[in-house]
């Protein structure tokens, strides 16, 4: 047999976190507030006021909304009619989609430029999951299935954010040049603090800036500034991707795998594995992998 494409292996993660489906009455509204986590938006019916940063502008029924990590946002229902919505917060940890998602503060879709995509189909899928997920008579295998169709869809709008970002400015910056919010050095220099992260064996950030000839705190300004997320984030995503790819293509025991991954003990590792995933590593290891170490031992 002859292998024609390949795929390289995916071990990225998202984080989806509040989830919901919800509805505000009249004069209902929201202060100002910010989180390290991207915010997702679509206004079923009705309309508020949006505020980002210094901007503010209506949000009206059938227009999509994506908000960066970190940028400060208010909300406010000044109109006779309820607002109803669907709203959830998400990370990430792929770092060119990261850094793509933070081009610009916020990405609004209107409604009219929404029609021309495929954003109703999966709003429709995403809304029956999450009704489905709420049923009392809804199995727990069921719901497994409904977190992932919310995850797969999730993707699939971010990817047409990103797409529909690409078609409405004039030139798409190429991976690796500037934004409207970096400078080409600045984003050079990130990416030069992202690859000794990356080579670096646990190197800790005030190893790769003094490496870099600059100070911890421009380090973490400067990572934080193009990739939306902080170098320790950023770190603890890479450690975790490692620590998932060896539970399932290696036999090594726990003590063998912390010390692979940096830790200082097996329990260490363990509790910050469940601290990140909910699970303990033993939990997340396939069940085939559990049996061939059995078998070495």
């Amino acid at each position: 047999m002859e292998i024609q494409y390949t795929l390289p292996n995916l071990t990225s993660t998202l984080q989806i976190i509040g989830c919901h489906i919800g509805e505000f009455p009249p004069q209902w509204s929201f202060p100002r507030h910010h989180h390290y986590l991207f915010e997702l938006l679509y206004c079923k019916e009705g309309e508020i006021k949006q505020t980002i940063g210094e901007h503010s502008f209506p949000f009206r029924s059938g227009d999509w909304l994506l908000i960066k990590s970190g940028i400060t946002h208010a909300s406010e229902n000044s109109h006779a009619a309820n607002y109803s919505f669907l709203n959830l917060h998400f990370d990430l940890d792929d770092p060119i989609i990261r850094a793509r998602l933070c081009n610009d503060d916020y990405i609004l879709i209107n409604k009219e430029e929404a029609a021309a995509l495929s954003l109703s189909t999966h709003i429709s899928a995403m809304e029956g999951a999450i009704l489905s997920n709420n049923r009392e008579e809804t199995l727990e295998g069921d719901k497994a299935l409904n977190r992932l169709i919310i995850q797969s869809h999730t993707l699939a709008i971010i990817s047409e954010f990103i797409k529909f970002r690409d078609r409405t400015i004039d030139v798409v910056p190429a991976w690796g040049e500037s934004t409207s919010n970096s400078s080409v050095a600045e984003t050079e220099l990130a990416h030069a603090i992202e690859q000794k992260l990356r080579e670096g064996n646990h190197m800790k950030i005030a190893e790769v800036a003094d490496a870099l000839g600059i100070s911890r705190g421009h380090c973490t300004h400067l990572f934080t500034k193009v990739y939306g997320q902080s170098p320790r984030q950023y770190m603890s995503n890479l450690v975790l991707n490692q620590a998932k790819h060896l539970l399932v293509h290696s036999t090594y025991t726990m003590e063998e795998l912390a010390e692979q991954l940096g830790f200082q003990s097996a329990s260490h590792f363990s509790r910050q594995f469940r601290r990140w995933t909910g699970m303990p590593p033993s939990a997340f290891r396939p069940k085939y992998v559990r049996s061939a170490r059995r078998k070495e031992e």
